[in-house]
């Protein structure tokens, strides 16, 4: 990672900290291979599982990665997670409503899906700050989407799930949802 990309996890994960069911099974959608997030929680849950089309698979103790495409079914039973994270991962899928369907799918009921992604407010500045080197520009020249809070809403609720909630921070420029199935 480069220029302000570590601080900006560190925020993510902060964010989401507060909704990880801890001794609970979590599911983190776009791990990427240093798995930072698994390594954080892992030792507070019962299971923790990555799945991420660059990973490399593997499993140890109470920790697993799963090599697969987010824009497909996920290979995960129906039920089997009580939190999904996806930190800023759905920016990049050519079908995030796929993916957010898929958590739905196996989070158990009242189960979490915890996600952040840059607004629609960044769109235009994200790429400048790539070509600075504070954030790594091939990430940003792969982003497919942008979401406002809304936008982010109403793909959780045509997913299924029963109540959805996402606003700004980071002064506007990420949007964090947290649906509930």
């Amino acid at each position: 990672m480069q220029g302000i990309e570590p601080l900006l996890q560190e925020l993510r994960m902060w964010k989401v900290a507060p909704y990880v069911v801890k001794n609970g099974v979590l599911v983190d959608f776009g791990c990427d291979e240093e798995e930072v997030l698994l390594r954080r929680y892992a030792k507070n849950m019962a299971f923790a599982i990555g799945i991420d089309v660059v990973a490399r698979p593997y499993r140890q103790e109470n920790r697993a990665i799963i090599q697969a495409d987010l824009n497909h079914k996920v290979p995960l039973p129906a039920g089997c997670a009580n939190t999904v994270t996806m930190l800023a991962v759905l920016e990049h899928l050519h079908s995030p409503e796929v993916a957010v369907a898929e958590a739905c799918r196996i989070l158990k009921p009242g189960g979490n899906l915890l996600v952040t992604v840059p607004s629609t407010r960044v769109a235009q500045l994200l790429p400048i700050l790539g070509q600075f080197g504070l954030v790594r520009k091939e990430m940003i020249d792969q982003h497919e989407n942008y979401f406002s809070a809304a936008d982010l809403e109403a793909v959780a609720k045509k997913a299924g799930f029963s109540r959805a909630t996402a606003a700004y921070w980071e002064l506007g420029c990420n949007v964090f949802l947290r649906a509930i199935k």
